[in-house]
């Protein structure tokens, strides 16, 4: 295949992921809402650049270093590549527990590794909504202190918690975001979310109607207590349920890392900024 076959190609393979993504979060935003942004809800004082960092940060891992082994494979053979650097640098218990590889320095590499476009999109989407707010009253480099504390500490959890050691890689941010996330719930819980939630858009029609307003919204604005603390059950049922009875959810998801970052976001206090955590603890909204 020459130059232009393959940039045609991959241009061809790269926007169908898209479009295949794009049906694929409106399905997953059909019945559950799905955060894009606390815009309108919330005054920044700062500009969010931790935040922007780390979602590059988070981008170019994946598209200069996982993407292309993953994307140009056309036979398993070829898949080695991205399955060695996942295996290698990926969350495993024999790492922490031998000294394999680079050890418990996986707890910080496997933070910036995503499995597919779909992965680290949603990833991503979520630290835009949350991290900004959360950015805004720790301060840049607070943040990103807390940030990948949560995400180690999320993690660590999910390596001390989890009782199945069947040394499968875990990876991916959304331990960290977690974190985040449930920072947001502590410093803003009154805060409201705009979500794309088709049945929410659905439902709310008649009320719009009657108060004279557009009969179609794309999202739907939610308290961020009730979105955020529906995110820390459905994490803590399967933790509990791994935990407890030695097995859970056969769906590939970390839940156990998931509900240890939404603990670690009482670390959020150690880097708040003085000031907002004054009024914070005098009962007054920062």
């Amino acid at each position: 295949m020459d130059i232009l076959g393959a940039i045609l190609y991959f241009l061809a393979y790269f926007f169908i992921s898209l479009l295949l993504i794009f049906l694929s979060f409106l399905a997953l935003s059909f019945f559950s809402p799905t955060p894009i942004s606390d815009m309108g809800t919330v005054r920044y004082r700062t500009i969010p650049y931790m935040t922007f960092a780390l979602i590059l940060a988070n981008a170019l891992v994946f598209l200069l270093w996982l993407a292309p082994d993953l994307y140009q494979a056309t036979s398993l053979r070829e898949l080695y590549p991205y399955v060695e650097n996942i295996y290698t640098y990926g969350l495993r218990e024999s790492f922490l527990r031998d000294g394999v590889s680079i050890g418990a320095f996986t707890t910080f590499t496997a933070m910036f590794m995503h499995g597919d476009l779909g992965h680290i999109l949603i990833n991503m989407i979520y630290l835009w909504t949350f991290g900004r707010r959360v950015e805004d009253a720790c301060g840049s480099w607070r943040f990103l202190l807390f940030y990948l504390a949560a995400g180690m500490f999320a993690n660590i959890g999910e390596l001390v918690l989890n009782p199945v050691n069947d040394d499968i890689p875990a990876f991916g941010a959304s331990g960290a975001i977690f974190g985040v996330m449930g920072a947001y719930l502590l410093l803003f819980p009154t805060a409201r979310i705009q979500c794309i939630w088709v049945m929410g858009s659905i439902f709310r029609m008649p009320f719009a109607l009657m108060r004279d307003q557009d009969a179609w919204s794309w999202t739907v604005s939610i308290p961020a207590w009730i979105l955020l603390i529906q995110y820390g059950i459905l994490e803590a049922l399967p933790s509990f349920q791994t935990m407890l009875q030695g097995y859970g959810l056969d769906d590939g998801i970390a839940h156990i890392a998931h509900f240890a970052g939404f603990l670690s976001s009482l670390l959020v206090f150690l880097y708040v900024r003085k000031d907002l955590f004054a009024r914070y603890i005098r009962g007054r909204s920062i």
